[in-house]
């Protein structure tokens, strides 16, 4: 019970150290009435796909980076990226293509100098460690990208709740999968 305690506490003291201001700009950008393209490699990847999912549930357009159903991304649209590292060498790819469409591109890092290199402009910081060097040192009892996988998968739930309040319940359970 203690582990489960600690990380507990890490989770709170990291998600306090979000900038709010980066995370409203997250909520307004979920807000709009845009096509949603998500991706991540590895955990972050899983973790977007799983924040797609919340997303079509709240009756959003999405597609995941990589699936044979994924359109072309325009002006018109949002990419999201997940990246601790900010620097992962197929997110920052996938990137540069969507700048090239002139889509909005917004990063969520563990690295807030990764905000400051192109592709990216705009982005939220989420202010835990990876398995980086550079966030090694941040305080925690988890291995590897743990913490910074966990406080993703949180805040970007929140941000969801927060973007898509007006969305009943109703609605979506309705867009929920029924060929379980």
């Amino acid at each position: 019970m203690k582990t489960i305690q600690t990380i507990v506490d890490e989770m709170i003291t990291v998600s306090r150290a979000v900038q709010e201001e980066e995370y409203l700009q997250l909520v307004q950008l979920l807000q709009q009435n845009k096509r949603f393209f998500f991706t991540g490699e590895g955990r972050s990847g899983f973790i977007m796909k799983a924040v797609a999912m919340r997303m079509m549930h709240a009756g959003k357009t999405v597609f995941v980076v990589g699936e044979t159903i994924t359109p072309s991304i325009t002006q018109e649209d949002v990419l999201l990226v997940l990246s601790g590292s900010g620097t992962t060498p197929s997110s920052v790819h996938v990137a540069q293509q969507a700048k090239k469409s002139g889509a909005t591109i917004f990063l969520i890092t563990a690295d807030a100098d990764a905000l400051e290199t192109a592709p990216f402009s705009k982005g939220l910081v989420i202010p835990a460690s990876t398995k980086s060097q550079k966030h090694h040192t941040r305080k925690t009892i988890q291995p590897l990208g743990n913490q910074f996988d966990q406080a993703a998968h949180l805040i970007l739930d929140a941000s969801i709740i927060d973007a898509t309040q007006e969305t009943s319940y109703d609605s979506m359970k309705k867009n929920h999968a029924n060929l379980e």
